[in-house]
């Protein structure tokens, strides 16, 4: 088979990859856009309810996820999907979305075609050293996270699910 020029197989351990806390967890690039050719993006997080975003609406991509561990209710448009470890959640581009965190820390991770979703989730967050939880950990505001957002396409258009 032949070779595709500057794209090179590649192998991340276990806890490999650049993390950071943000939007309210912890998220750590598997596959960024640029190892993908921004085909996809592929990033592991450890959610919490601080995680939990306001309803929101991505223009660019779809966006997934997989949990590992954990339990979420994702809604999308009119679905609700109650996701455990095992289960694949999807969400198409265009359609209104958010989740909870049903499950104190849940694993999963979060798959977005094309790349891009991954820059949001960097660029508000700070880098994760080790594995110790912020005192101060939560999800920016809905104005941040929607100037923030309409860099990458991403349009904030309602609160949380869950109120507390």
């Amino acid at each position: 088979m032949p070779e595709i020029p500057g794209r090179q197989p590649f192998l991340l351990q276990a806890g490999g990859g650049k993390s950071v806390w943000s939007l309210g967890g912890r998220f750590t690039a598997k596959a960024d856009a640029a190892v993908t050719e921004e085909r996809f993006a592929l990033v592991e997080a450890l959610a919490y309810q601080a995680t939990e975003p306001p309803l929101h609406i991505h223009h660019r991509e779809d966006e997934a996820w997989y949990i590992l561990n954990g339990k979420m209710t994702f809604y999308v448009g009119d679905d609700v999907l109650e996701a455990s470890a095992g289960c694949f959640a999807f969400a198409p581009r265009g359609i209104p979305h958010t989740f909870t965190v049903d499950a104190e820390p849940t694993r999963v991770l979060v798959f977005a075609s094309p790349a891009g979703f991954e820059h949001f989730a960097f660029e508000l967050g700070v880098e994760a050293r080790d594995d110790t939880l912020p005192k101060n950990l939560a999800m920016p505001s809905p104005e941040v996270l929607g100037r923030v957002g309409e860099r990458y396409g991403i349009e904030v258009v309602g609160p949380p699910r869950r109120v507390r």
